[in-house]
This record gives structure tokens, C-alpha cells and sequence, in this order.
């Protein structure tokens, strides 16, 4: 009897010592969290008050010159061009992306065993304490900011904010409940078109400077983004990087992009159903040639020398042209000044006919490819844009702002 009384004494002080060990774990990973939070938000302060085009690139430096180990500057920095990324992770996130001791106990297995195998079992336990601390309040998370510099000016910058969080990712179907990373990034970019793929995307003709999304593809995340040019109203990029950083330390997780980026998020969802899979709706912005010009890779003035047509079973409209190109005004450099060739080209509306009359010159545009992707004479709903001068001043403007020089050879 006198054994029993003291093996469930035994028991029970174990269970208050593990319940004990349990508590201190969760308020010392609260702790730990909030500390992370302040530090996030004092790194998204400083790369709100960056103004692009005008901080100077010595001002910016200095504030983040107390990052300490987490700053690191580009590989290729001089007098006129240079970027800085600082990085931020949560403890447990650190933690569980090094090669720990949980990966160095499988090798030393692996190697003292003579075994094979992808994943060890103490991966495995690794995982599995990972997905308990997520359950049970905890948020590993990672926060990247960077900023770029031309010229002496602080040119580019951009947050990105990465979080393990638990629940029913948004858009999924099922009820099932998992872990899964809660994205969201804002920052700036030179020019649109190499994130969409085409020349124009409807968001654009809403507000030319900046666009609100989510990836297509992202299976076990949930993501989004705000993007824009250094030329946007700095107001509106304060707006577009304000995330929500209590996503860090929330005791019920954050699982959809309102959660994290909700102002923008706001505004993606309030212009979705006028840009959402139908150019037309959108009207034609007075700045379409601005954007026109900034966001293609290659634009020609050519002088039409003939135009055939053709419709296929479904209606839709596909030109050839034999055109002579008159000047280069952005990239093609496969196709040399006054020589002739045959290009396919398209109007904005697939079921358009162009009509190009002979001896006209216009301005084609055309995304990354080779010399078989199609030009595009116009983009719908906006006008075939004739080299006039008017056009060709607003287009050039465009150019300008198109500042990266590494995108331009691309």
C-alpha cells in the first residue's frame, strides 16, 4: 500500500512538473514572440519612412546600421547602385530551417547504421514537435525587408512577412484543419510586365502605379502581394505596406491575407469583380501609352508595307503584316533599323479585324520572347496606337520610368 502511495506521488509530482515545464515553454515562447513582433515593427517603420526617389542613400543606411549580423549588402555594391536585405526569424523558425540536432543525430545514424532512408526518424520527431507548437499558439515566422539604391537614392524597397500558422486555409476545399504559410510582401518593382506576362494588366487602368494579388499557384500556403512603382504617390505605398505584425503574436492564428495585409486586401477585393477576367469592363486609362511604355519590353515604330487577315472556327481574329521597322524605341534587338520582315500581330479584342491600311505607321509592343510571339497593336479596350506625336512623347515618358537597366536587357 505504502508503494502505491508513493508511486502516484511520484506520478503526480511528474505531471506537475511536465504541466509546469509545459507552462514556462508557452510563456517563455510568448515572450519570445512579442519581443520578435517589436522588432518587426520597428524594421517595417524604417522602410515606411524610406521615400523613394528622394531618402538619401546615406540617411537610409543609417538607420538600419544597428541590424547588426541580421544585415547584409549586395554583392555587387558601388558609388551608383546597391541594395541591403535585413532578416529577421522568429527563434523556432531558426531554428528548424538550420541544420540542427535533430537532422545531425539521423546523418550520424545514417552513417553509423549503414542506413537508407530520405527521412529519419528524428526528422520526423522534429516535425512533429513543430506542428505541436504551432497547435498549441505558436507562430515560427521569418520578416525580410530590402531596400535598393541608384544614383546616391534610395530607389526600391520592399517587406516580406512569412508565418506558420494552423487552420482552414482560405479557398481550400474540405473542413480539414492544417498547417500551412501565411504569406504576404509588398515592394516595388520597375515595370509590370514581366510579373503578368502580358502588357497591361486591368488593375492598372484602375491606378497605373501599383497592383494588389495572389499567386496562382500555391498549394499549401496562402499569399499575397502589393506591388508598385518608386513613381506611385507615397501615400499610397505607405498604405499598400501596412501589414498587420499582431499576426505574430495572436493566440488565434491568422489564416487569410485580410488578416495580415488588410487594407490592401480591402481594395483587391472591392476591384476584383470589375478586373476579374474581362479587360473591357475596365476603361481605357488616360495614362494606357504611359504604362504602354513602361511595362513592355520591346517597342517598335514600324511603317505597315502590307496586312492579311484571318479568323479561325471560333471567331477569333489573327493579322500578319509585312512592316519595316522605322526606329527602335525599346529593346528589339532582333530586328535591325529599316529592314523588312513578316510579324504576326494582334489587336486587344481577339475578334477585331485591324484593317491596317498600307503605309501607316503605328507602334507595336511586345512582352519577352523570341521573333515568332506576337505584336500588339492595340490593347483593349484602348485605341490602335498610331506614331503620332503625342503617342510617342507619352510612351517615351513611360520609358523613363522604366529605371532598372537589367530589366531593359532582358
Amino acid at each position: 500500500m505504502g508503494r502505491f502511495r508513493s508511486l502516484r506521488k511520484f506520478l503526480f509530482a511528474l505531471f506537475l512538473s511536465l504541466c509546469a515545464l509545459l507552462f514556462l515553454t508557452v510563456v517563455a515562447s510568448k515572450i519570445e514572440q512579442h519581443l520578435f513582433r517589436r522588432r518587426a515593427q520597428l524594421l517595417l517603420s524604417q522602410v515606411q519612412s524610406l521615400e523613394l526617389r528622394k531618402t538619401p542613400w546615406p540617411d537610409a543606411q543609417a538607420q538600419f546600421q544597428n541590424w547588426g549580423s541580421s544585415r547584409e549588402f549586395g554583392n555587387s555594391c558601388d558609388t551608383h547602385e546597391c541594395s541591403l536585405t535585413v532578416t529577421l526569424n522568429e527563434f523556432v523558425f531558426g531554428y528548424f530551417i538550420q541544420r540542427n540536432l535533430f537532422v545531425k543525430l539521423d546523418d550520424y545514424f545514417r552513417w553509423r547504421l549503414k542506413l537508407s532512408y530520405n527521412q529519419g526518424p528524428f526528422e520526423r520527431m522534429e516535425y512533429s514537435l513543430l506542428q505541436a507548437y504551432v497547435r498549441l499558439g505558436g507562430h515560427p515566422a521569418r520578416v525580410v525587408a530590402n531596400i535598393g539604391m541608384r544614383e546616391g537614392v534610395v530607389w526600391s524597397k520592399g517587406f516580406h512577412v512569412e508565418i506558420e500558422t494552423y487552420g482552414h486555409p482560405v479557398g481550400r476545399s474540405g473542413n480539414d484543419r492544417m498547417e500551412f504559410a501565411l504569406l504576404a510582401s509588398a515592394y516595388s518593382v520597375s515595370r509590370f510586365e514581366r510579373h503578368f506576362g502580358g502588357l497591361i494588366d486591368p488593375q492598372l487602368m484602375l491606378h497605373p502605379h501599383y497592383s494588389i494579388g495572389r499567386p496562382s499557384g500555391c498549394t499549401v500556403c496562402v499569399a499575397g502581394w502589393t506591388m508598385f512603382t518608386p513613381y506611385a504617390a507615397p501615400a499610397d505605398i505607405h498604405r499598400l505596406m501596412e501589414l498587420n505584425l499582431s499576426c505574430l503574436t495572436r493566440w488565434h492564428h491568422c489564416l487569410t491575407q485580410s488578416d495580415i495585409m488588410p487594407v490592401a486586401w480591402a481594395e483587391y477585393l472591392a476591384e476584383y469583380p470589375a478586373v476579374d477576367g474581362s479587360r473591357g469592363e475596365v476603361a481605357c486609362s488616360p495614362s494606357f501609352l504611359e504604362i504602354l511604355g513602361r511595362d513592355s519590353a520591346n517597342i517598335a515604330m514600324v511603317e505597315i508595307l502590307n496586312y492579311r487577315d484571318t479568323v479561325d472556327p471560333q471567331g477569333y481574329h489573327s493579322g500578319v503584316a509585312k512592316a519595316r521597322l522605322l526606329q527602335r524605341l525599346k529593346g528589339v534587338t532582333d530586328w535591325n533599323v529599316r529592314a523588312t520582315r513578316e510579324v504576326p500581330i494582334r489587336g486587344g479584342n481577339f475578334r477585331e479585324n485591324l484593317k491596317l491600311p498600307i503605309g501607316t505607321r503605328l507602334v507595336l509592343f511586345r512582352s519577352r520572347g523570341d521573333s515568332s510571339e506576337e505584336w500588339i497593336a492595340s490593347w483593349s479596350p484602348c485605341p490602335i496606337t498610331w506614331a503620332n506625336e503625342p503617342n510617342l512623347s507619352l510612351i517615351r515618358r513611360g520609358i523613363d520610368q522604366d529605371f532598372n537597366a537589367s530589366d531593359k536587357l532582358q
